[in-house]
């Protein structure tokens, strides 16, 4: 694929001793391949640069001399990100730092001890920036004063390939139908993956809305609550797809829906919301980072009321110039400030983001 812009930066990605192998994204974020990591979430900030993601850090020090930094991924171990920091603030490599797990509750469960905590501490000391993809800020711990980590840290959400024509999923309106669930698990509160589902039933019987579809990330258990919900839905409406989907049949199966429909309040980036963008649809309901930037008429803390709730539902339903302006407008936003040139070109004008020697 022809690259679309000239970054002004070139970054590495590092998630020190993980599952996902080393990606080179020099040549820009190609169409998605069976088997490839989509360049999604943190692999974004590498395609967006036309770097690359890393899973070791020594081989990202022996090519080094490429990136203009390294952003390492902080681990629910952090004493494994601690021992890549060091070696790489010994290379001589300039440093930012972001919790792979980034909500709230996910830092809250993941520093729950003290050898986690003094770690994390550490890294904060070490790292030349700290990125938050969300707009829930990570805590400060250890011996960094308040005036060095607010002068360190910087909000970047996760960037998305609207400006790539390959990563254009969407489908005509006159075939779009329906209601998709973006929620897939009832163990995580946050979510609220139950009360989208119920909600979803009454906006089927309110609109004769003829398909909501949910996908099920729970096994057994969970599908066997999706069945009793089910018998809340007009019948033959709720379709249940009893695993998830690899990514690219998940983006055509959202694409052919009408909009999302979630409750998600978890404080995370917003893949959900960022899918929409790719398929060029609404996402209703949520408050992730992503639901707030690019979907702010349609984004819910959890203090909408169902009346305003069935208004908008209606009018995303029925009236094709609303639908149809909502989502120019949050093609826009997301061309302006979510898509890969967007993001490179944030990075690209951090002075913590400098060229190596």
């Amino acid at each position: 694929m022809a690259i679309q812009y000239e970054s002004p930066v070139c970054l590495a990605v590092l998630n020190p001793k993980g599952r996902d192998p080393y990606l080179d994204y020099s040549r820009g974020p190609n169409s998605y391949q069976g088997g490839v990591h989509a360049p999604i979430n943190f692999h974004a900030y590498a395609a967006a640069t036309n770097g690359a993601f890393f899973d070791s850090t020594e081989d990202f020090i022996k090519v080094r001399d490429r990136f203009d930094a390294v952003f390492v991924l902080i681990r629910r171990r952090t004493w494994i990100t601690l021992e890549a920091v060091r070696k790489l603030k010994k290379a001589g490599v300039t440093v930012l730092v972001a919790w792979k797990e980034c909500s709230h509750n996910q830092i809250s469960r993941q520093l729950n001890s003290v050898k986690a905590v003094r770690a994390y501490g550490e890294i904060l000391e070490l790292a030349d920036g700290i990125v938050s993809p969300t707009l829930a800020w990570p805590p400060r711990v250890g011996s960094i004063d308040q005036n060095r980590f607010w002068k360190k840290m910087k909000f970047i959400p996760t960037p998305y390939p609207v400006d790539f024509p390959s990563w254009d999923f969407s489908t005509p309106v006159n075939e779009r139908s329906g209601i998709l669930i973006g929620t897939r698990e009832f163990k995580t509160e946050t979510r609220h993956h139950i009360q989208a589902v119920t909600r979803a039933a009454s906006l089927a019987h309110e609109f004769n809305i003829p398909r909501v579809t949910v996908i099920n990330s729970d096994k057994i258990r969970g599908l066997r609550i999706l069945r009793e919900l089910e018998r809340a839905f007009p019948p033959g409406c709720l379709r249940i797809h009893e695993k998830p989907l690899p990514y690219p049949d998940y983006l055509k199966l959202l694409s052919s829906h009408r909009f999302v429909y979630q409750m998600d309040h978890s404080g995370v980036p917003g893949q959900v919301a960022g899918d929409c963008l790719l398929t060029r649809t609404i996402c209703i309901g949520g408050s992730s980072t992503i639901e707030k930037i690019a979907f702010s008429d349609f984004n819910d803390d959890g203090t909408t009321p169902m009346e305003s709730l069935c208004e908008r539902v209606g009018q995303m339903l029925h009236d094709d110039g609303q639908y149809l302006a909502a989502i120019d407008k949050s093609q826009k936003i997301a061309r302006e400030s979510l898509s890969f040139e967007a993001i490179a070109r944030q990075l690209g004008t951090w002075p913590g983001v400098t060229r190596l020697p």
